[in-house]
């Protein structure tokens, strides 16, 4: 019986320090482990950037691990997801209604179940699915506004 065929690899080299050579040529498996690393690293969005790669300031180390900290997931009022906390760098995610939703009003919903919440039209408040309301809408303050 034939062996199955391995899928084509690439060789990949990076330059590390001495202390951090001598670690990885210990491991048994290094390769291994230096994938595997690679591979999660790559598979966690950023709570801080939300996955753009770009930073809203210049150290992140120290501020991301206190952001973390202070910010646990919330969970999205349409599908139960439990998410990243939402940033609050001023002036780094302006403009996004659903944003705006969850700082005004609490109600935290992930990008794929916002597509399908209405909100009022006068102060953005959730309301109901887009599909039930039809026109102009309006939350029962605005509308005794």
């Amino acid at each position: 019986m034939a062996a199955k065929p391995r899928p084509a690899k690439q060789i990949v080299a990076f330059k590390v320090e001495p202390e951090l050579a001598s670690l990885l040529d210990a491991m048994p498996n290094k390769s291994e482990f230096i994938r595997a690393a690679i591979q999660a690293r790559l598979g966690t969005v950023c709570p801080l950037c939300r996955g753009s790669g770009v930073a809203p300031y210049g150290t992140v180390g120290d501020d991301l691990a206190r952001l973390v900290q202070q910010h646990p997931l919330v969970v999205c009022s349409g599908c139960g997801t439990r998410e990243p906390r939402p940033c609050h760098t001023p002036g780094h995610c302006e403009g996004d209604s659903r944003l705006d939703v969850f700082e005004r009003f609490s109600a935290y919903y992930c990008e794929a179940c916002f597509a399908s919440v209405a909100t009022c039209d006068k102060c953005g408040r959730p309301l109901a699915t887009k599909h039930k309301t039809k026109g102009r809408v309006r939350c029962e303050g605005c509308k005794a506004a």
